[in-house]
């Protein structure tokens, strides 16, 4: 019987107009750093004097109008009207983000682009997909012949075509040297962390593949600030630098973790707020991601285990799995299920040269665990722990501040 749903691609083209044809497109998929690569990919375009689109797990924008959506790549019908809005708003170019699941049920189905950027493979999203072989053949879809003109792969080797050669890190940004046929150029960029460059070279070898000029895609980079909940900076006169994150991989946590070391001052420690990883820790999906994480967290000299939003799952069960991962590890592990406490707790127990790094939920405003979704922001809770902290508030005071259970178990941990 025929698919409906493989129909409403290229109708959705034909009722908006066909608008990806008079656009020129990018698509990103990738397990870790699509909203990076394509928000670092309208900046390069940008840059080049095009009014540049996009649509990310951030939602849809051109210049400074933004429009809701509800999926990261929304149904075919309104993928298609949200380009043919873009073009109506003077788009001339577009970087879409093309997640597997979005690739398998064809919702990018009547989209070609003109190069397809695949940022680098993690096990993800098996709860929908079922096989690690089927994860990568949705990703793979993006690539074929009849979806793309041209493709940006990034890939640890150093044969590679674009190569990154020699880099610095810093809480100002990060600088990089990358080499290709033309030779090396200097790249400058405000994102912080090593779990940029694959990001940064993406967007420098899509801008090329693009044909704009070396200094311009130099330029553009320079100037695109990071995406919401990216590797956000945050630092008041006293205290740890906060950094917030979405990295809900394990090896996008295990990148950040490097990172959050690398910004340390003298002697300064890692304190880390997991909750579990997107979507392992949501309420019974992807849970084997669980342990994956916790062996990612050994890293940190400090955890606080914590909820990051259940979904009707206990949220004692999940902090346990990401126990188990953390086994046989040195990092010194506290368990705060309420998260506010738990990132106030933290920012609380960092020194001044020490790195507090909250993971899992990044740009989000909302968490849900057994009812609707509550207001929840994890950058405005560190801001608030940050300020509270100014008056340097005895330890004491902050864990007889826990709602009861909270402080118990952080008592009971810390007696362990």
């Amino acid at each position: 019987m025929p698919s409906v749903r493989a129909q409403l691609g290229p109708l959705g083209a034909v009722l908006a107009g066909d608008p990806a044809d008079r656009l020129r497109l990018v698509g990103v998929t990738g397990s870790n750093g699509k909203t990076t690569t394509s928000t670092l990919v309208r900046g390069v375009l940008q840059a080049a004097g095009e009014c540049a689109g996009v649509l990310t797990t951030l939602g849809a924008r051109v210049g400074d109008q933004t429009p809701s959506t509800r999926l990261t790549t929304p149904e075919a019908p309104e993928l298609h009207g949200l380009l043919a809005w873009m073009l109506d708003a003077g788009a001339t170019s577009a970087v879409v983000e093309a997640p597997s699941i979005a690739l398998d049920v064809g919702r990018v189905d009547g989209v070609h682009v003109s190069v397809a950027v695949f940022t680098g493979f993690e096990e993800d999203h098996l709860d929908n997909h079922g096989t690690i072989e089927q994860y990568w053949a949705s990703k793979a879809r993006l690539l074929t012949p009849e979806r793309t003109d041209s493709a940006v792969i990034v890939v640890d080797d150093p044969t590679a075509d674009v190569r990154v050669v020699s880099w610095q890190i810093g809480a100002a940004g990060t600088n990089l040297v990358v080499e290709d046929a033309d030779g090396r150029h200097w790249l400058s960029s405000p994102l912080v962390g090593r779990v940029h460059m694959g990001n940064l070279a993406a967007a420098w070898a899509t801008g090329r593949a693009m044909g704009v000029p070396p200094q311009t895609v130099a330029a553009g980079l320079a100037t695109t600030a990071p995406p919401a909940g990216r590797n956000t900076l945050l630092r008041a006169d006293a205290g740890p630098l906060v950094v917030v994150d979405y990295a809900h991989t394990p090896r996008a946590l295990a990148a950040a973790l490097q990172t959050a070391h690398e910004l340390t001052g003298p002697g300064g420690r890692v304190h880390l707020v997991l909750g579990g990883p997107r979507p392992a820790a949501r309420g019974r999906r992807d849970r084997y991601k669980r342990q994956g994480r916790g062996v990612s967290a050994r890293a940190a000299d400090t955890v606080w285990l914590t909820d990051e939003g259940s979904h009707g799952e206990r949220p004692e069960s999940i902090v346990e799995e990401l126990r188990v991962g953390l086994l046989g590890g040195t990092a010194e592990v506290h368990t705060v299920l309420d998260r506010r406490a738990a990132i106030t707790a933290a920012v609380q127990a960092g020194g001044d040269a020490d790195v507090v790094i909250v993971v899992g939920r990044g740009h989000e405003t909302t968490m849900t665990d057994d009812g609707a979704p509550v207001d929840f922001h994890d950058t405005t809770v560190a801001r608030q722990a940050l300020a509270a902290r100014s008056a340097r508030t005895p330890q004491a005071n902050v864990v007889a501040g826990l709602n009861e259970v909270a402080a118990v178990e952080l008592l009971a941990d810390r007696a362990s």
